[in-house]
This record gives C-alpha cells, sequence and structure tokens, in this order.
C-alpha cells in the first residue's frame, strides 16, 4: 500500500468517526493535514488512490459542515479552503481516465461559503459577536481562494 493511500485511508476513518474532531485544537490541525495533501501530492496521484470517489466525498461533505458551522470552525476555513483551490487548480493537468469529481462539489462548497457569510452577517446583526469580516486581509484572503474554486464550473456556480 502507498504513503498516499494510508494517509487518505486514515483521513476516511477520521472523518467517519469524527469524534476526535470534536477537540478544536485536534479539528484545526486536521484541516492543515488536508490543506497539505495537495500540497505534497499531484491531483492525478490522488485522484488513482483506491477508494477515491468515498474520500472526496467525505472530505466535501466535511468542508460544507465546516462552513456550515463558521462559529467553531473560523480558524480553520482558511485551510479547507486551500485544500478545494489547489485541487481545483490541477483540474486542468489530471491526466488519470478517472473521474475527479471536483465540478460536483465546487459549487457546492462555494454556494455554502457564501451562505455562510451572509449568515455571519446575521450573527454580527443579531447577536452582536465580534465581525470577522472586518479583518480585511482574511477576507481577502478567502476570497481569492474562493474564486479559483468558484470558476472550476463557472455557469453553474453562477445559476446556484
Amino acid at each position: 500500500k502507498s504513503y498516499l493511500q494510508s494517509i487518505m485511508d486514515g483521513v476516511k476513518k477520521v472523518l467517519d468517526n469524527g469524534s476526535i474532531l470534536s477537540e478544536p485544537a485536534c479539528y484545526h490541525q486536521f484541516c492543515r493535514l488536508l490543506a497539505k495533501l495537495k500540497c505534497n501530492y499531484q491531483l492525478n496521484e490522488i485522484v488513482d488512490i483506491e477508494g477515491y470517489e468515498s474520500i472526496i466525498d467525505t472530505i466535501a461533505k466535511f468542508t460544507i459542515s465546516s462552513l456550515e458551522n463558521w462559529h467553531f470552525s473560523s480558524n480553520s476555513i482558511h485551510y479547507l479552503l486551500t485544500l478545494w483551490q489547489r485541487l481545483c487548480t490541477a483540474v486542468p493537468y489530471v491526466k488519470s481516465d478517472k473521474a475527479h469529481a471536483l465540478p460536483v462539489y465546487a459549487p457546492q462548497i462555494s454556494k455554502t461559503f457564501l451562505k455562510s457569510r451572509l449568515e455571519l452577517v446575521l450573527g454580527v446583526l443579531r447577536d452582536g459577536i465580534e465581525d470577522p469580516l472586518d479583518d480585511v486581509a482574511t477576507l481577502h484572503q478567502q476570497l481569492d481562494l474562493l474564486s479559483t474554486v468558484v470558476r472550476i464550473v463557472y455557469p453553474t456556480n453562477c445559476n446556484t
């Protein structure tokens, strides 16, 4: 079994179990691990692992859940967006015969991110929580990462 296969199997087991991710420090470090996957491996290699479809589906669901629960995961969102931005950037270079399924998940992730930012505004107005949108540098960074995710299937994203 390859090292990448072992890592991806471990990621899937952690996400399927989920109990360890209730600890904020573990959750944050796990998001950092996910972001590093694409740094160390080409999308071709990731797509070719056994069970890729199930793993990418689980990671997408985790990302969507994290975006929906922005109050718990605000410091980790950057890492999740980085993962998806890097995956989407690599799509034109995929030479594998296997489907990478990113056009399926990119619209869901971008829509959920935008919806979560609107809910964040409501939270600021209604509950008086600190407004993370005041941090212009972080906001710019997140939107820059999101722009690549949105572009992968631009017409679909415009319609959602």
